[in-house]
This record gives structure tokens, C-alpha cells and sequence, in this order.
């Protein structure tokens, strides 16, 4: 093989590896632990009898007016120029703690304290007597 051959195929190989290389990174769209994602919010209703609730919570100043889009056949109509007026309500929870014991399934007391509308917290107290988890419920 010659010279110039070489450096042809040498040049061949770093060209295509570069462009490896750029098509790569720009793959990478999906958010890392820590970084905020776009908030998005889609509800479907299955049924006309299925209506839910929207609470929208920690939304910055600059954003004002929220715009909502209703799609379908709504049930109440509103003029598309009419301003309604909504106030910010902070939830208020009540807490409470768990004990899960030495080789005690925690899922099964889990379950137990969920069909009563608690759910955890995400903190967990290690023990002598088990783990205390620290569960919460809308009051």
C-alpha cells in the first residue's frame, strides 16, 4: 500500500469517528438526576363520569396568565376572552411514621397504610426495632 492510500484511509477513519462522536452527544436529550425537566400535564377522562381535579402548584410569576386549553366537549363553557379568577392554596398534610420490623415485608404494611390514603415520604429512619418510614396524607 502507498503513501497516499494510507493516508486516505487513515483520513476516512478519523472523519467517520468524528462524525460518531457529534452524532453521539447530540443523542443525549434525556434530563440528568438534579436537572429540571419541562413540566407538562395531560389528564384523559375515560368517561363522562370521571371528572378530575387540577391543582397547579409552584408555578413561577413570569408565566401569568396560565393558559389552559380544554379539549373535547367540555361540560361548562367559558368565553375564551372570560378571566377566571383562582387563588393559591398551600396543601396542608398530616404525617405519620411506620415501623417495619426485622424480616417483615414492608410492602404488605405499605399497602395496609395505602388503602388509608398514606403514601411515603421518601425518608426512612434505620433502628434497632426495624425502619421507620415517615408517610403523608392530604388533610
Amino acid at each position: 500500500m502507498d503513501k497516499t492510500t494510507t493516508y486516505a484511509l487513515l483520513l476516512c477513519v478519523l472523519l467517520v469517528g468524528g462524525v460518531a462522536i457529534v452524532a453521539a452527544s447530540a443523542q443525549d436529550t434525556a434530563p440528568r438526576p438534579g436537572q429540571p425537566t419541562q413540566a407538562r400535564v395531560w389528564i384523559q377522562n375515560q368517561g363522562k363520569t370521571e371528572a378530575v381535579p387540577v391543582i397547579v402548584q409552584n408555578v413561577a410569576s413570569d408565566v401569568f396568565p396560565l393558559t389552559v386549553q380544554v379539549s373535547g366537549t367540555p361540560t361548562v363553557k367559558i368565553d375564551a376572552a372570560s378571566t377566571v379568577q383562582s387563588r393559591v392554596v398551600r396543601q396542608r398534610w398530616e404525617y405519620r411514621s411506620l415501623n417495619v420490623g426485622p424480616g417483615e415485608d414492608a410492602a404488605i404494611v405499605l399497602n395496609a397504610a395505602g388503602e388509608d390514603g398514606w403514601e411515603t415520604t421518601g425518608l426512612t429512619l434505620p433502628g434497632r426495632a426495624g425502619t421507620t418510614i415517615v408517610l403523608k396524607r392530604p388533610r
